[in-house]
């Protein structure tokens, strides 16, 4: 069994190879995913010390992992050295909100249900996991990551992202402007079989999706600053450019603009099929916001139902009817213009033939706010 010092040794060699190899922009930071298999491994043949798991914890890729789930979800360090602990030993931790209301309801229903089983299922996988691991770091093709991610933006935007391999988070896949990453684990276990697992193209697909996100917040959070909001309008801006965010890099970087491709995609096709609800819903949210309606924790209940892939289908549905009606240009032109969404919508979904239609005066009055 390693000592405490050569696993620290692990660590820091590791973070020095990854820092020497990343000159390169399309290099991978892999040191989260190496120490997590080695703690894996420290796991099935004796007990770790809570120093060690700390070191785990103090990993950027670990930190990454963490502030995912506190982007519609709220969980803390110590709940999740909490559960990492307790996997380490083969049970699931009994842990409670960090906070009151939805988002700490759903952050423990993250750990408990994706995070712990997955490290658990972990432990007894470990060569198969570093298999996994080897191969990932030869993935081709990541000088696409970047321009994939520029050409559908309504801007350009100077990216250079910092890229992640990671093990032990609730979502495949996330970013940040701290860095993007695509969790190995939560992949393989969420596979069920070898053959769903992804593939080159889709972590290269994947990458460009996040890289989109950091490009298009930088953009959206520039918007904002020009905008004079009010409460309610606020919590509609937030919701809007939420449904605008994820809809344009799954429908245009992820499926490649082919709705298609989204029908075809196992992760996302449940919340497809909840298009029919999810569209009135965002309606009631958008006509409760701009009244200035709810309170904070209102809105954090209305919007679970869009969490998981929700804010994903209602997005790529909204511009992939704009997008079949009018082309891709007239979804930049929207990307470009958040307020407009609804109002261009309704007007290529009756060009179309499209059922569902936004009350007119809620599309109105969502292209008037924060003045313009």
């Amino acid at each position: 069994m390693p000592s405490v010092c050569v696993f620290a040794v692990l660590l820091a060699s590791t973070a020095l190879a990854t820092v020497h190899s990343a000159t390169a922009a399309t290099s991978i930071d892999s040191t989260q995913a190496r120490a997590m298999l080695e703690l894996l491994h420290r796991c099935n043949i004796g007990a770790v010390p809570l120093p060690e798991i700390q070191q785990i914890i103090d990993l950027p890729g670990t930190q990454l992992i963490i502030h995912q789930q506190n982007i519609s979800r709220r969980i803390s360090p110590e709940q999740y050295k909490e559960v990492l602990a307790s996997a380490c030993k083969g049970t699931i931790a009994d842990i409670s909100p960090s906070q009151p209301g939805a988002r700490g309801i759903k952050g423990v229903q993250g750990l408990i249900n994706d995070v712990a089983p997955s490290l658990i299922w972990g432990r007894k996988r470990i060569p198969e996991l570093q298999q996994r691991l080897d191969g990932a770091l030869k993935t081709p093709d990541l000088d696409r990551v970047v321009p994939l991610a520029l050409k559908n933006l309504p801007e350009n935007v100077d990216l250079s992202p910092k890229l992640y391999f990671v093990m032990g988070g609730r979502a495949g896949a996330a970013a940040s402007d701290d860095g993007i990453y695509i969790d190995l684990l939560q992949d393989a276990w969420k596979a069920k079989e070898p053959s769903a697992v992804m593939t080159p193209h889709d972590m290269v697909l994947f990458f460009a999706h996040e890289t989109h996100h950091v490009g298009y917040g930088r953009i959206l959070d520039q918007k904002k600053k020009a905008l004079h909001l009010s409460p309610g309008h606020e919590q509609a801006w937030n919701f809007l450019t939420s449904i605008l965010m994820e809809g344009s890099a799954t429908l245009l970087v992820s499926a490649e603009g082919r709705w298609s491709e989204l029908e075809a995609t196992n992760h996302i096709k449940p919340d497809l099929a909840r298009l029919p609800a999810l569209l009135p819903k965002a309606q009631e949210i958008f006509l409760r916001s701009l009244q200035n309606n709810l309170s904070n924790q209102d809105v954090e209940a209305a919007e679970s139902d869009f969490f998981g892939e929700g804010y994903h289908a209602t997005g790529a549905k909204l511009l992939y009817v704009i997008q079949k009606a009018r082309g891709k240009a007239a979804v930049l032109k929207v990307m470009d213009h958040p307020q407009s969404l609804l109002k261009t919508y309704n007007q290529c979904a009756a060009e179309i033939n499209e059922p569902f239609l936004f009350d007119p005066s809620v599309a109105n009055a969502l292209e008037t706010i924060g003045g313009n």
